[in-house]
């Protein structure tokens, strides 16, 4: 038999009906969000500025995620994964994976910035005569890294098991582990798209399995879900470059390339002047580098955060044994 360690402090029909009305306004805010996620994906694609929509997205669901825990005294269990408590633990310490994968290609990304601005001072070197080889520039590293493949199917299965977490005995249980089952959900598929398209080409592979919708609560956030997925996946099919940022830099450098013959420019004053528009694209990229690191921060530190919150919480009812 679990034991509970912590006991619903309310009547358990107000508490179930405030539990009720707290967990569904928590799913339409973040079925707004996701909503909010895909209209930018059809407009600009899979941009800087895009991820950083998607991890405030993140932030922002830990955030009510959080304060849903600390408003509801929820009963902890021991020795079952079936438990809120585990489930958010073990969520949480995957986002904390994936932001460390993430602070990675970020400074892959800056590794990249160095090189293409050093590249930028040597060509405007006032030298007519200075020969330039591309070919033994390093650029292309930024897309030879090992290919990651996000499998849908992945997901499908967190989720088939979700659902039979969800199917516990007590009505509290069930609403928490729904609101589980769907932040699990999101920080998955979108942890998954955000690494794949920071790191390398992703190909996505949803092959028909799309997280289900059993409960009619979660079915807008799974259906956005699975909506964002396959827009990834067809934009990003046989894509060497994924990050619109990134893209306009190496279509600027291509064409910088075709402009010179022998290594020497065949336009001196066109070739500055692209050389220029490089460098608005650099610092474009910079500056969305910059920001992405920035919430990328946030969001590990309101991970840390509520992890930190809920241990202390397990702990005080050790206490109070």
């Amino acid at each position: 038999m679990r034991g509970s360690l912590l006991s619903c402090v309310k009547p358990q029909s107000r508490y179930t009906a405030d539990l009720k009305e707290d967990a569904s306004m928590f799913l339409s805010s973040l079925t707004d969000g996701l909503a909010r996620l895909d209209e930018s994906l059809t407009k600009e694609s899979v941009s800087l500025k895009w991820s950083i929509e998607a991890m405030n997205l993140l932030k922002n669901m830990q955030t009510d995620l959080l304060a849903l825990f600390k408003k509801f005294n929820l009963p902890i269990s021991i020795g079952s994964d079936e438990d809120w408590f585990d489930q958010y633990m073990q969520e949480t310490a995957i986002l904390l994976d994936f932001c460390n994968t993430l602070k990675a290609a970020i400074s892959r990304f800056n590794w990249y910035c160095m090189i293409v601005d050093l590249t930028i001072k040597m060509l405007a070197e006032d030298n007519p005569s200075k020969i330039v080889d591309f070919d033994k520039m390093e650029f292309n590293r930024m897309e030879k890294s090992r290919e990651w493949r996000f499998d849908m199917k992945l997901v499908n299965e967190t989720v088939k098991v979700g659902y039979k977490t969800y199917s516990g005995n007590q009505k509290c249980d069930k609403e928490m582990m729904l609101i589980m089952l769907v932040t699990k959900t999101t920080m998955l598929v979108l942890s998954l798209i955000l690494v794949s398209s920071m790191t390398s080409p992703v190909s996505v592979d949803t092959n028909g399995a799309e997280p289900g919708s059993r409960v009619q609560e979660v079915k807008p956030c799974f259906d956005l879900l699975s909506q964002i997925a396959r827009k990834v996946g067809e934009r990003f099919e046989n894509a060497e470059i994924t990050i619109v940022e990134h893209e306009m830099i190496v279509e600027v450098l291509r064409d910088l390339k075709g402009q010179l013959v022998g290594g020497v420019a065949k336009d001196r004053v066109k070739f500055l002047k692209d050389l220029e528009k490089l460098r608005e694209k650099l610092n474009g990229l910079k500056e969305g580098v910059e920001r992405f690191n920035s919430v990328l921060h946030e969001v590990f530190d309101e991970v840390i955060k509520g992890r930190n919150e809920m241990l202390g919480i397990f702990r005080d009812s050790l206490d109070t044994r």
